[in-house]
């Protein structure tokens, strides 16, 4: 019972102080059986606030299991992805360099005459109207861009909501206007250098950036998506967003609130998952999650007890996640 041992040992170093260690074991053995029963192959990583409770990887990187995964191996993110360029909005908006009410083809040429009506906030918030991708593998930016220019809107900007990785695109290029370098260096050095982010990158082109990407991704090189990140990185970067490095928190409670068109309940308006609120307004918890297509991510984040779990997998199996994410809310941490 490899598994057993590894979990059960990190809960003896990690938790020894709790009163009940017993029954915390028994909390986690179940984590591990589910590991097992599941056939999971990923990473879990557990903190509270800036200490790294646990971290552990299970399973193999490569499609042939023959590379043990390692912490040094990266996943796509998915949708969690997305917040990096919502942050490098804000960012800019922080800076007075945007505005949210600036109209995208104020920094983007090129675009047909049904996108002069769509503002920054509208591709934060998917309420656009812009296309869904048409995917193909090795998809590249201007693709995209010509997706759009060859396609028609879905509803007149903020008519409605429609979730589509053009937006994404769209925010990325609109940084690259900005600061006149490319996102991939821009998200290095706005975001993974003050996180911390040492693993982490942004895929440019079709050759593979490095050899740590696990299998089982879509390959793809479009501004702002193709992020590759560590649990460990992604973990860093949701401390760094509530440590002020990033900006300010106060901003991003002012982005959580305010989705009235996505029909999803405790929706994010900016590009942010889910958060929960108590009957007072004190900020509960919030997380997100993203797939793409066997690569599955949870990020999630108590403000109650501090504690921050990113759970992130290639095995294809999203709803594993939230198993061991209930599981992992069992222990008293």
């Amino acid at each position: 019972m490899k598994f057993v041992v590894l979990i059960v040992s990190a809960v003896i170093l990690q938790f020894s102080t709790q009163a009940n260690e017993a029954e915390s074991i028994r909390e986690w053995a179940a984590i591990e059986s589910l590991v097992q029963e599941r056939g999971f192959n990923g990473s879990i990583v557990i903190a509270k606030g800036e200490q790294v409770l646990f971290h552990q990887n299970f399973g193999y990187a490569d499609a042939a299991a023959s590379i043990p995964l390692t912490s040094k191996h990266v996943f796509s993110p998915g949708s969690v992805g997305k917040e990096f360029t919502t942050i490098s909005m804000m960012q800019l908006a922080a800076s007075n360099k945007l505005t949210y009410q600036d109209k995208i083809t104020d920094y983007i040429d090129g675009l047909p005459a049904w996108a002069s009506e769509i503002t920054i906030e509208h591709v934060l918030t998917h309420t656009s109207g812009l296309p869904a991708v048409q995917w193909k593998k090795h998809i590249s930016t201007a693709d995209a861009v010509q997706q759009i220019q060859q396609g028609q809107p879905v509803f007149e900007p903020g008519a409605g909501y429609h979730y589509t990785n053009l937006n994404v695109v769209v925010r990325a290029l609109i940084v690259e206007r900005i600061t006149g370098k490319s996102y991939s260096d821009s998200v290095v050095d706005t975001i993974f250098k003050v996180a911390g982010m040492t693993d982490s990158f942004h895929q440019t082109d079709r050759q593979p950036a490095a050899n740590t990407v696990v299998a089982g991704d879509f390959p793809t090189h479009m501004a702002g998506l193709t992020i590759y990140v560590t649990p460990l990185d992604l973990y860093k970067f949701e401390r760094a967003l509530w440590n002020g490095s990033l900006v300010k928190a106060e901003q991003l409670r002012q982005v959580l609130e305010g989705d009235r068109l996505s029909g999803q309940q405790n929706r994010a308006y900016f590009d942010f998952g889910r958060f929960m609120l108590d009957q007072d307004g004190t900020l509960l918890s919030w997380e997100h999650d993203g797939s793409n297509p066997s690569h599955h991510t949870i990020k999630h984040h108590d403000f109650i007890t501090g504690s921050i779990v990113v759970l992130m997998s290639s095995d294809g199996n999203k709803s594993t996640l939230y198993q061991l994410l209930h599981a992992i809310q069992a222990v008293k941490l």
